[in-house]
């Protein structure tokens, strides 16, 4: 796409970077997603008609902007694709549940949504109460997109955006109808169905250590130990110790005492990158 797009074709783009970005967050590695036109002469039906055949009926969800000129955008994901997206996020949370998929591919696209309603908001200078439902059918030919994503070890089936309404560049647009986004059932402006992926994620458990330090010994060192025996680890005593989850470090935090038990006070919590090097 142009490196300066047009007020539609800016739903699209910002829409596949927020989706990059929850698909970071909840699946643990960040595809590459590739939002292009399609080829000349292809129209959105047609687009529909060969995605279904090839790779599943198409899940349509639509979220409206409450601008003037009522723009829409429209997200189709083919079978295959919930699918597949559903599992990296599933797989990384160390769950098996097939059932579970199109829940899960449900708030991947609730919480990339909401996102892009935030960022339009800033764009448009507004606060903007938007909706997002599930459709019925794709909408009727239109400007629209192909969005691939891609992992490093397999190509996602691709996603159908398109956009409706006529798009008013910022300034340019009195919103229909500005509310605080602060109402009950709302995130962020936004108001989406509720989901019980989280729920479900929440519930899978973890093991929690908390490490003070480590050292390496000869063999013959660690034969000589005995009850008594003392080992000098690589931490200061004022050091912070490490919370590590599943193996990763994920906070750093000071020990202390709760009712006769010890526990830790998280100071710092850990960026990707950082987890991602303490990893073995």
């Amino acid at each position: 796409m142009s490196a300066e797009p047009t007020a539609a074709s800016w739903f699209a783009e910002e829409w596949v970077r927020h989706a990059g970005t929850v698909l970071e967050s909840l699946a643990g590695e960040r595809p590459k997603l590739t939002c292009k036109p399609p080829a000349a002469g292809v129209t959105l039906s047609g687009a529909c008609e060969e995605t279904a055949r090839e790779h599943g009926a198409l899940l349509w969800w639509e979220y409206h902007f409450p601008l003037s000129g009522e723009p829409c955008i429209w997200i189709g994901a083919p079978r295959n694709a919930c699918t597949q997206l559903a599992a990296r996020v599933l797989g990384e949370a160390g769950v098996e549940d097939e059932a579970q998929g199109r829940e899960t591919y449900v708030e991947i696209l609730q919480q990339s949504l909401s996102e892009l309603g935030r960022s339009a908001g800033r764009r448009w200078g507004l606060s903007l109460n938007c909706t997002a439902r599930e459709a019925t059918d794709a909408p009727a030919d239109t400007e629209f997109w192909l969005v691939e994503t891609t992992f490093p070890d397999a190509t996602v089936p691709p996603l159908l955006v398109a956009v409706t309404g006529t798009v008013q560049p910022p300034g340019e647009t009195a919103p229909a109808e500005v509310k605080a986004g602060n109402e009950a059932g709302t995130q962020g402006g936004v108001q989406i169905p509720s989901s019980r992926t989280f729920d479900l994620l929440m519930g899978v458990e973890l093991p929690v250590s908390v490490s003070f330090g480590q050292v390496q010994l000869p063999l013959k060192e660690v034969l000589k130990l005995t009850a008594g025996s003392i080992i000098e680890l690589n931490r200061l005593v004022d050091e912070p110790v490490e919370v590590i989850v599943n193996n990763c470090v994920v906070a750093r935090g000071e020990v202390v005492v709760v009712e006769g038990n010890y526990g830790v006070r998280i100071h710092q919590i850990m960026s990707r990158q950082e987890r991602l090097q303490s990893l073995p």
